[in-house]
């Protein structure tokens, strides 16, 4: 019986690692099926096998709750006798990444988290930390509105995705370029009206170049950028942007990872699956 691996994925770590993996070893020695939360249409596909959408649908009751998650993905995992996980998804992913480590300490199922280095705060950046996206509205709040007394408002840049918009919606006095993969529903209306009309909404998807965000900078004024350090490279050409045209970046935090076994690079968690099977390298 071959292993079975389960990739938790969506990030270029796991698109890289599948790859890898299904041209290194044939089926008859190693599955692999990767995971997509299907947040986002027409995804890419990776290599190997691939199922899309949460887990809470697998277990057909309660709703779409986090412990019908748990569950859905327990019975997942049973049902296609996965006998190794590794969670390749974003880092800011907490919910998926709590279920996974959950049910593999449940199962007794080997585990690890593949995810990838923060950016490290470089000479010029004028980065503010803060804890999380409430901490990141608060600040806007009681930082710059109190800053924006004068008849041009500041143009803050919002790159943080499409969930939690609702936070900035409340910074009044604050005018926002927001850029997401996906159109957030929940602010625009079918007749094409905004909700949020100190918005502007624009859909992309990296990888970015410093070029094209200076230009974005420069064009609509931005005087903020608001970030999760992801880390990686298809979006750090913003961080070079801000940092060339000393703008100041709100940094948000990455919520901190329950599993011990941890790696950051898609060689060490091959060598990882190498040494909890029979595999060769």
């Amino acid at each position: 019986m071959p292993d079975k691996l389960l990739i938790l994925g969506g990030t270029h770590e796991a698109y890289d690692l599948a790859e890898c993996l299904v041209e290194q070893y044939s089926r008859k020695n190693l599955i692999v099926i990767s995971s997509l939360a299907g947040v986002t249409g027409s995804p890419k596909l990776p290599a190997g096998q691939v199922r899309i959408g949460g887990f809470a649908n697998t277990y057909n009751r309660g709703g779409k709750s986090v412990r019908s998650s748990i569950l859905g993905l327990r019975k997942y995992l049973l049902q296609e006798k996965i006998t190794l996980l590794i969670n390749a998804t974003h880092p800011y992913a907490t919910q998926i990444s709590e279920n996974a480590h959950t049910v593999s300490k449940e199962l007794s199922l080997p585990y690890l988290r593949l995810s990838r280095s923060p950016w490290a705060k470089k000479s010029g950046d004028r980065w503010i930390k803060v804890k999380d996206l409430v901490s990141a509205s608060e600040y806007l709040k009681s930082e710059m509105e109190k800053t924006n007394s004068g008849p041009t408002k500041q143009i803050v840049f919002l790159t943080t995705g499409n969930r939690s918009l609702e936070l900035f919606q409340q910074c009044k006095k604050l005018k926002f370029l927001v850029r997401t993969v996906e159109a957030p529903e929940n602010f625009m209306a079918t007749a094409g009206t905004k909700f949020w009309k100190e918005a502007e909404f624009l859909r992309a998807r990296g990888p970015f170049t410093l070029e094209n965000e200076l230009a974005l900078f420069q064009k609509y004024g931005v005087t903020m950028l608001v970030s999760k350090n992801s880390g990686g490279n298809s979006t750090y050409p913003k961080i070079e942007a801000a940092r060339k045209l000393k703008i100041p970046v709100l940094m948000v935090d990455r919520p901190s990872i329950n599993s011990a076994n941890l790696c950051q690079q898609v060689n060490e968690a091959l060598d990882w699956i190498v040494q909890k099977t029979k595999l060769k390298k």
